[in-house]
């Protein structure tokens, strides 16, 4: 009896060693990423804050390892007084290594990661499920040198596999201690409900009422210290969760609670109707527009931020075609995109639904063409529609979803150029816009919405073949310059910016009665240093622009607060004519008057996890959420936010109920 003890103890001291280094791993993870990402921590943080968040994530890594220590340790208080050791050392050798291997894939997997989302694994991991594969890959090999990483996983796993079983024999000498090995029953049974309590706390993360939770992993100031907090394995576990939350048959609940859709529309619209979306959604155009287009032009831009076109970063002459657009249209400096991915801001902008968080592509009212789409709504204004994607239409189900949704064209990368299939995610923009410059013919109406793909990883084009000029960062803004960037990327952003000039000029002398609208389909995730502005690293440009459609002399620059599902209304107040009906989550950003156009009275535009203002830009994509003002970087009024907070999140249950459940608010 003596003896089986020693060798529970022995076990359990040797299990108690694998979690400490399970712990111990994350936590050398931790400080490895805090380092390695050390220029995004703020200047104001403190010495403090960096020992705070290392302490708390300590709880989250207790956690994990007690996770993969569970089966063990319950095995050996069950087989352990039946002296069937052996089965006890398997099964924790096994958990062991598998955490050990999984540990050091997610630590070392989550940093190109970060570096690509400014984030560790989050929600939209997921919409790689319906992602280029090949390009996907492709673009890691490329990018972030796969063979690396998975050669410094197996060395790491090898190191510290073989560091853990030189260490096991000091779990031999501790069993041998007197006090671990009493004759009595009563003292064996206090210390077996010592570990007991011990190895609880450890797998909860804390020996308090509540365990180790996602709220925790905001307790800096810092941003980037907040998002190490919780590891690499964690931060998966709530991805899965938000995911499977988001896409339920309940995922409303996510968005208003216990409330029912009707007073969900009644909160965000500000009226009472009958049970009816629709109701809600319908619009009304008040006056006719002076002309209307033989074609229009929506271009959505691959990661185009809104700071390439500010002010204070001119001399990099990144953007000077679509500076131009915008001081001879009008452009819309207060804009957010619909989602922090492609697929997101797309299926907003076209669909007309905002983004929930659920691929739209892949539920079953992708056949059915909602009566906020751009189709629907262009087709009963006499136009042709048509889709041209850069890359390939099987990319996130594309073609077929915006086939389902009524576009009479959709043409892919293979349709456009063979010879440069060769590029991961498709072809380049100016053999892109090439494509729809040819097949852009008088004596038709059309709508044309083009997905540009070359502004994204690998960034390979040759750019100074198309006279990328920018050799060094200009003298006044090398303060700002820390390196986030290189010139390869720099020169991307400009090319985009000469395809783009070089089409509309193709366009306007073939086909004069022509109107363009640019916007960026997400920020770009990346900024010539790391602590861009809550504003920078959130807003993505709107610009309109049509020689014989803008008056001279009208707004130039409007600071109206819109977002991607406003595109489409502001289109209409654009070009309908009177009295035109449709149905849009959305507003329009202007309005006809006798005088001309005018900014609308809009207050508020909603992206995914962004809300902007006249004056302020709120993130409340985090459990604090965090509001600065865009001229005097003061922070909103908490209950404004809140109140505006709630409106949002009635737009997105609305646009959820939509998409799952349709027209009728009763239903099930």
């Amino acid at each position: 009896m003596i003896g089986n003890w020693r060798r529970f103890i022995e076990e359990f001291l040797v299990q108690a060693l694998s979690w400490l280094f399970l712990v111990l791993l994350q936590c050398i993870f931790r400080v490895t990423m805090v380092l390695w990402f050390y220029k995004k921590i703020s200047p104001t943080t403190m010495f403090n804050d960096i020992i705070l968040a290392l302490f708390h994530g300590l709880r989250f890594d207790s956690k994990i390892a007690g996770l993969f220590l569970l089966f063990p340790f319950l095995f050996n208080l069950i087989l352990g007084p039946l002296n069937r050791f052996s089965i006890v050392v398997r099964v924790r050798s096994f958990f062991t290594g598998l955490g050990i291997v999984l540990i050091c894939a997610a630590s070392i997997a989550t940093i190109p990661y970060f570096e690509e989302f400014g984030d560790q694994f989050n929600f939209f991991l997921f919409e790689g499920l319906y992602d280029d594969g090949s390009a996907v890959l492709r673009t890691v090999w490329v990018e972030h040198h796969p063979i690396m990483h998975i050669m410094a996983i197996v060395a790491l796993s090898m190191i510290t596999w073989y560091t853990l079983k030189r260490s096991r024999t000091y779990a031999h000498g501790l069993s041998n201690i007197q006090f671990l090995s009493p004759n009595s029953v009563l003292m064996r049974s206090i210390i077996i409900l010592t570990m007991i309590v011990g190895f609880s706390g450890a797998v909860r993360g804390s020996f308090k009422s509540r365990p180790a939770i996602r709220k925790w992993s905001d307790i800096t100031g810092d941003d980037l210290l907040n998002k190490t907090i919780m590891n690499p394995l964690t931060h998966f576990q709530y991805a899965i969760k938000d995911f499977n939350r988001i896409n339920g048959k309940s995922g409303i609940t996510q968005f208003i609670g216990r409330s029912s859709p009707r007073a969900a529309a009644e909160n965000y619209f500000g009226v009472t109707k009958d049970y009816l979306l629709s109701s809600y959604l319908r619009k009304t155009v008040s006056g006719s527009g002076n002309r209307i287009p033989d074609h229009i032009f929506l271009i959505i831009m691959e990661s185009y931020d809104m700071w390439p076109l500010l002010p204070e970063y001119r001399s990099l002459g990144l953007g000077e075609n679509l500076r131009q657009f915008g001081r001879r249209g009008i452009f819309f400096d207060r804009f957010l995109p619909s989602g922090a991915s492609t697929m997101a801001s797309v299926s907003a902008i076209l669909t007309g639904a905002p983004y929930t968080g659920v691929n739209i592509s892949r539920v079953a009212s992708e056949r059915e063409p909602l009566p906020t789409s751009i189709p629907y709504i262009f087709e009963r204004l006499g136009y042709r529609t048509r889709l041209f994607y850069g890359g390939f239409l099987s990319w996130q189900n594309i073609g077929n979803l915006f086939q389902g949704q009524g576009f009479d064209k959709v043409f892919g990368s293979p349709q456009m150029e063979k010879k440069n299939s060769t590029r991961v995610w498709g072809i380049d923009d100016d053999l892109l816009f090439s494509f729809v410059a040819e097949r852009t013919l008088p004596g038709t109406r059309t709508l044309n919405v083009i997905l540009t793909t070359s502004y994204h990883p690998p960034y390979n084009i040759d750019v100074e073949k198309f006279g990328f000029p920018l050799k060094d960062i200009p003298p006044e803004l090398v303060p700002k310059f820390d390196g986030s960037m290189n010139m390869k990327q720099l020169g991307h952003i400009w090319y985009s910016d000469w395809a783009i000039g070089d089409f509309v000029r193709k366009i306007e002398e073939r086909h004069p009665e022509s109107l363009f609208i640019f916007t960026g389909d997400h920020y770009g995730r990346r900024f010539i240093n790391s602590h861009p502005t809550l504003y920078e690293r959130s807003a993505v440009p709107l610009i309109i622009y049509g020689e014989n459609f803008i008056t001279p002399g009208g707004p130039s620059s409007i600071s109206t607060p819109g977002s991607h599902i406003d595109i489409t209304p502001t289109i209409i107040s654009l070009i309908a004519p009177d009295r035109f009906e449709y149905q849009s989550f959305g507003d329009p950003l202007l309005e006809r008057t006798g005088s001309g156009l005018v900014a609308s009275e809009k207050r508020i535009g909603f992206g995914y996890n962004r809300m902007i203002l006249n004056e302020h830009i709120v993130d409340v994509g985090k459990r604090v959420i965090k509001g600065i003002g865009l001229s005097d970087g003061k922070e909103p009024h908490s209950i404004m936010i809140q109140d505006i907070i709630g409106q949002q999140r009635s737009l997105f249950g609305l646009s959820w109920w939509r998409i799952f459940r349709g027209n009728d608010l009763q239903g099930p």
